[in-house]
């Protein structure tokens, strides 16, 4: 049995957390606090894997 590459599907679409990345500075006025960073590492990360799991490898 050959290994499969993981092609699951990101848990939120890229939109909802483009969106939570916007509200996050704009609630935060552009300064974040350390808690916010920590929130915005976060959706960086998950930004990051939602991109790569979008990614089609070229035939």
């Amino acid at each position: 049995m050959s290994p499969t590459p993981d092609t699951s599907a990101p848990e939120r679409p890229l939109a909802e957390i483009n969106a939570d990345i916007r509200c996050l500075f704009a609630r935060a006025e552009g300064r974040l606090s350390d808690a916010e960073r920590v929130r915005h590492a976060t959706l960086l990360q998950e930004w990051a894997a939602a991109i790569r799991a979008s990614v089609v490898p070229a035939a």
